[in-house]
């Protein structure tokens, strides 16, 4: 073997780019050719440095320790070489390999043992096999996507699930830890520019393969698609993502005020399978995101626009909002706005309709007829003890701050000039509102303050209001809104707890699947960032999803953790011949422990994930 440079132009273009060729020379029927053997790319060596790079590769292959070299830097890009190589014609001797268990005996050097390119194939092979049961690669064939591009399409979203990161994360995981392309094929063109690309391609398809998914989600695990759950969170920008119009300023759900955001509004069912998502700007108002969703659900899905329940937050209940769904013929179930019709004498003979000591959990109820709706009076003694606590905590910072405020009065250096005072004392009111609604506060200036001069303020008085005590028996109060006049007290309040499924699949994306930081300053690198995630949680849901079917509730993170153990790896040895020897390369998957063997058999795969092969240098 040996290197030659290579210098090519593309058509069209002045431009000329070089690279490295290993090649080695062989005979043919016309006589000796030069034959290829990898595209080095454009690597930064001295050209004095060529044969011993080339030397290097050959000695990795054929288990000459003679030819290594001793530049680190040679010997790296020598062992990505020779990984390259030798997993090309692994590739190429599987496919002409028999499969048979029969044994077979070698006389072999045990010092020439070693072990080597050791990669996570456990999580890999529960997500490529979830991939298949989905059907992405047809939905995606059938939507007009290449089939050059599937294995890194999945492999990006696959990447999501195994260790999640940016696009530039996802490809040193391809590249240096995980055995992903041995699951899908290594693609023929793979580098970190066609990753983006994939990203694109995956993005440009998301309609097509969002209606598929729902389709055969729904057929696969008999999903009745009764309900709907809508909520919004959003995911903040690293830099300032200036050519991304949606990239906006708002209320950051990870409290990072300090970036910009990208709000990402999502619909599931009352089995916590996606069925819609959206992107909007990060300063999108949720209150107007509903109509736009609904409208391109219906249209996506018209048959989940049948006499289907949506269930929604406060933030998202507005009068606008409730009148739209009822003219789509949606029903609704959703937390009304405040507690004003309401008072504490509507406590007194509450309903229990779950009790569980030992949780020391009690959730009350009280229902009342209006306006062909039903108006559904909660209380829980979770919610309780949070309202309590929230509300303490904010009582005495507010008045923490109202003596702070008045003792400065008589000290130098404080502010004490009326309107000032005033001024502070409005921007603690809004800091802290739940506290200030039930203290009323003056400010007493020294003297007339309508006079042109400046005014002291002389002291700050403050008084519980009348509804000081009310609020604390409404604690822990909520009402729910309905017009499902058909439910019970408790299907309607089990049916909105059912909300969290939309908030686990946030946390999920959040935690496990990269959602955030969005590194991308481009708009459709930055969408395709998140509708990454989406996908990815897509199966994460459906693997949880399985496994709950056994009663275990274990998370991905969990389960990813125990796989991850799962490897697979070449195993290298010298067999004595007649001659001396040949090197052996046998590529294995470890062993399935216990752990691994448990989860492959709930998911109903088997414990080997990929068989062995083997390639002999000769």
């Amino acid at each position: 073997m040996y290197i030659k440079r290579v210098r090519k132009r593309n058509q069209g273009s002045d431009k000329r780019y070089e690279y490295l060729h290993l090649v080695e020379n062989v005979r043919t029927a016309r006589g000796p050719r030069q034959r290829l053997v990898l595209n080095l790319g454009g690597l930064d060596i001295e050209p004095e440095h060529y044969k011993e790079l080339a030397n290097t590769i050959e000695g990795m292959l054929t288990g000459q320790a003679s030819l290594l070299s001793c530049d680190p830097n040679i010997e790296k890009q020598a062992s990505k070489a020779a990984r390259a190589i030798l997993q090309r014609r692994i590739e190429v001797e599987a496919r002409d390999q028999p499969g048979t268990d029969a044994p077979e005996y070698q006389t072999i050097d045990v010092k020439s043992l070693e072990a080597s390119l050791p990669r996570s194939i456990g999580p890999e092979y529960v997500c490529h096999r979830q991939w298949k049961e989905l059907r992405f690669n047809e939905a995606l064939v059938s939507a007009g996507c290449s089939r050059q591009v599937l294995p890194l399409v999945e492999s990006l979203v696959v990447g999501r699930l195994v260790d999640p990161g940016s696009e530039r994360h996802t490809w040193d995981w391809i590249e240096n830890r995980s055995a992903i392309f041995e699951l899908t094929g290594r693609p023929s063109h793979a580098s970190r520019a066609s990753l983006y690309r994939a990203g694109d391609v995956l993005f440009s398809y998301k309609e097509a393969l969002e209606m598929h998914l729902s389709t055969q989600e729904k057929d696969l695990f008999s999903l009745s698609e009764r309900m709907c759950f809508f909520d919004l969170t959003n995911s903040y920008f690293e830099g300032e993502a200036k050519r991304n119009p949606k990239a906006k300023r708002g209320h950051s759900k990870e409290k990072r005020s300090d970036c910009k955001l990208l709000t990402l509004a999502l619909v599931v069912d009352e089995q916590g399978f996606p069925k819609y998502s959206h992107l909007y700007p990060g300063n999108q108002y949720e209150g107007y995101t509903l109509i736009d969703m609904i409208e391109s659900l219906v249209k996506a899905r018209p048959q989940l626009a049948r006499e289907r329940t949506v269930i929604i937050d406060a933030g998202i209940a507005t009068d606008d909002n409730i009148q739209m769904l009822k003219d789509k013929h949606f029903h609704y179930i959703c937390v009304s706005r405040g507690l004003q019709d309401f008072s504490p004498d509507d406590v007194d003979d509450l309903v229990v309709i779950r009790e569980d000591a030992s949780k020391k959990l009690k959730v009350e109820v009280k229902r009342y007829a209006k306006d062909k709706e039903v108006h559904l009076l909660c209380r829980s003694t979770g919610r309780q003890e949070k309202d309590k606590a929230i509300r303490t905590r904010q009582e005495n910072l507010f008045l923490e701050r109202l003596r702070y405020y008045r003792a400065g009065l008589s000290k130098k250096g404080h502010t004490k000039v009326y309107q000032k005072v005033v001024e502070k004392v409005g921007r603690l009111r809004e800091k802290y509102p739940r506290a200030s609604k039930l203290f009323e506060v003056t400010v007493i200036p020294a003297s007339d303050p309508s006079k042109k001069q400046a005014v002291n303020a002389k002291d700050i008085v403050w008084n519980k209001r009348e509804q000081y005590a009310d609020q604390s028996e409404l604690d822990g109060c909520y009402v729910l809104r309905t017009d499902r006049e058909d439910l019970t007290d408790q299907a309607i309040w089990e049916t909105y707890v059912m909300l969290t499924r939309v908030e686990a699949a946030f946390r999920s994306m959040k935690s496990s699947l990269g959602l955030r930081p969005n590194f991308h300053q481009k708009e459709h690198r930055a969408d395709a960032h998140m509708f990454i995630s989406v996908l990815a949680y897509h199966i994460l849901h459906a693997i949880e999803h399985k496994l709950r079917q056994y009663g275990d509730h274990r998370s991905w993170e969990t389960i990813r953790k125990i796989l991850s153990t799962h490897q697979r790896l070449t195993i290298e040895y010298n067999e004595r011949t007649q001659t001396g020897h040949q090197r052996h390369h046998l590529r294995v998957c470890s062993k399935a422990e216990v752990d691994h063997k448990i989860i492959y058999h709930r998911l109903g795969l088997t414990v080997v994930p990929l068989p062995r092969t083997r390639y002999v240098a000769k």
